[in-house]
């Protein structure tokens, strides 16, 4: 797993954040799409997603992000 960038927004109770990778994406799915919505990170945040809590729409959301960069990617959609 790629180290994944925690904004240091979402730091406010840690100087350095734990190296658990899912520790993590949970505190950055906690503020999606507001933060994490860079391609690196939303792979990681759809590859992990059944590792997280978060609601049913915090799910569906990074799905789209997924979806979306995906499309990007392929040169479709034109986005």
């Amino acid at each position: 797993m790629e180290p994944v960038h925690v904004p240091p927004e979402l730091l406010w109770d840690y100087r350095v954040p734990p190296e658990d990778p899912i520790w993590r994406l949970q505190r950055i799915a906690e503020w999606f799409p507001a933060f994490g919505r860079d391609r690196a990170t939303v792979a990681q945040l759809y590859a992990h997603r059944g590792d997280l809590r978060v609601p049913p729409e915090v799910r569906a959301l990074i799905e789209i992000y997924e979806q979306v960069w995906h499309e990007r990617e392929a040169g479709g959609a034109g986005r």
